[in-house]
């Protein structure tokens, strides 16, 4: 694991100048699942993050973003259990983004990147927003993934499964 997130930042360490420091102990990364029941969101704000900035114009030009699997709690004890069972943690045990491009259209931004899951490397592409608040820089944005695209078997309860659309929400913090 360790060497595959160095492979993902090294790019970004030759450039010192240009990077600035996220706010770990504010951002997060939500999934929302639905099941003809219930719906849930489980969330994860033990991520490591990587941004490179262009300071002139204040905007990221790069970013990578790795969680672990196990580290997301939808306040449920045994659902988190059964999440890191059928997302074979031990074999998978993170997810990954590392972005290709990044491009600005006013406040609107359009990211395209690789996001591994589960074993499956997927291109994604999203738009994402960046504003201040309180002295922050804040990037979020959202984005649907299918869970049967990364080779993931949907949880069911009373043999109904789970939809096989998630939303993944991201709000990154930067002083």
């Amino acid at each position: 694991m360790l060497t595959f997130f160095l492979m993902i930042l090294a790019p970004f360490w030759f450039q010192p100048n240009n990077i600035q420091e996220p706010l770990l102990e504010k951002s997060s990364i939500t999934y929302h699942m639905k099941h003809k029941l219930h719906e849930w969101d489980g969330v994860s704000d033990k991520l490591k993050i990587q941004a490179v900035w262009d300071k002139s114009n204040n905007r990221i030009t790069k970013i990578a973003v790795v969680t672990k699997v196990s580290s997301f709690n939808s306040g449920l004890s045994n659902r988190d259990s059964h999440m890191i069972e059928i997302l074979d943690a031990l074999t998978y045990p993170n997810v990954t983004f590392n972005s290709t491009s990044i491009m600005y259209n006013q406040n609107d931004i359009l990211v395209k990147g690789q996001l591994q899951f589960h074993g499956v490397t997927q291109q994604i592409n999203f738009n994402a927003k960046q504003f201040s608040l309180d002295d922050n820089l804040i990037f979020e944005g959202s984005f649907p993934i299918m869970l049967e695209d990364f080779k993931v078997k949907r949880p069911s309860l009373l043999f109904v499964k789970a939809e096989n659309k998630i939303q993944i929400k991201f709000k990154i913090y930067f002083k």
